[in-house]
Parts: structure tokens; C-alpha cells; sequence
């Protein structure tokens, strides 16, 4: 599996051309439109990632399928891949590509685990606190556990803020397990 930073490495390089020549959205749905067709499609997939497969003709394939459907920018960018053997990153693209327009405009994502949905109000209380918090602009995602058995976990970035029952209970099994060894 390539390293997340090479791919990184990749997008930003089209995200400064693709400002730089104003095809900023569009580049992010040519990406997305890339992304999804090499992974539906296995046999594509496949012969791009095949290292038997000259260079030349992955590059014939690339305009056949994507010529007419993405920017003269996009094709030029998945043959410089080509050439540069570096076709593996094309499926972690979107979402390194989504990342990398999300941080430059100060947006940030928050994984929210409760054991009930939020309401309205819950919702607009926690995205207010978490901008407070973090500075950014934060975009929320809830997903429903009911093994942390009440409260809330809220994972932003690399911080995690574990306010649930599960962890409590967790923290306090350590504590009296440290009481009883001394």
C-alpha cells in the first residue's frame, strides 16, 4: 500500500495548478469521477495497476475511457501517474483531494459517537463548542454505538474527547485496580 503522504504530495501539486488555472471544482468532480470508475470496475483497474502493461498504452486507455468526461488537466495528471508509476494513488485521490480543499478553507471533520441520535439543538450546541475549541469551522458526522452505553465520544483530527458511559466506567476499573496494587 503506497504512503498517504506521496498522494498528498500529488494533490496538492493539482490543487495549486488547478487554482492557479481556475479549475478548482472541477478537478475535485474529476477526481471523484476517476475514483469511481477504477473502482467499479475491476478489469480497468487492473490493466492500470498491471506492470506487464506498457506505459503507452495505459496512457491510450486513460484517454479512451476519461478523454471526453474530465479536463485536459485530469488526463495530463493521470499520465503523469502513469509515467511516474504512481497509478496505485488514484483510488485514495478523492478523499485526500476532499481533505487537503477542506484544510485549506479551515474546515475540519468531527466523528461524533452517541448511543441516540442528536436533535437540533444538541447538534447546533456541539458544532458551536467545537468551533470554539478547535478554531475551524467543523463539519459533523454522528454515528450510533450502543456500546458506549450513554454520553458521547467525539474523535477531531488526532483528539479524541471520550465523555461517555463506557469510558467512565473504563477510567474508574483503572483507578481501583491502581488502589488495589498499592
Amino acid at each position: 500500500m503506497l504512503d498517504k503522504s506521496i498522494a498528498t504530495t500529488y494533490v496538492n501539486a493539482l490543487l495549486e495548478i488547478a487554482i492557479k488555472k481556475g479549475q478548482f471544482e472541477q478537478i475535485e468532480k474529476d477526481l471523484a469521477l476517476v475514483s469511481e470508475v477504477i473502482s467499479k470496475h475491476g478489469k480497468l483497474k487492473k490493466t492500470l495497476f498491471h506492470p506487464s502493461i506498457t506505459r503507452n498504452e495505459k496512457k491510450k486507455l486513460i484517454r479512451k475511457i476519461f478523454g471526453a468526461s474530465v479536463s485536459g488537466l485530469m488526463v495530463n495528471f493521470l499520465n503523469l501517474l502513469v509515467d511516474r508509476r504512481r497509478q496505485g494513488i488514484l483510488e485514495f485521490l478523492p478523499l485526500i483531494y476532499k481533505e487537503t480543499v477542506d484544510a485549506s478553507k479551515g474546515v475540519i471533520k468531527a466523528r461524533v459517537t452517541t448511543v441516540t441520535p442528536l436533535n437540533e439543538s444538541q447538534m447546533h450546541g456541539l458544532k458551536k463548542r467545537l468551533d470554539e475549541i478547535t478554531g475551524k469551522k467543523v463539519e459533523i458526522e454522528v454515528v450510533l454505538d450502543p456500546q458506549i452505553l450513554g454520553g458521547v465520544l467525539v474523535r477531531v483530527g488526532n483528539r479524541m474527547i471520550d465523555r461517555s458511559v463506557a469510558g467512565r466506567l473504563k477510567n474508574l476499573k483503572a483507578r481501583l485496580m491502581e488502589l488495589r496494587t498499592n
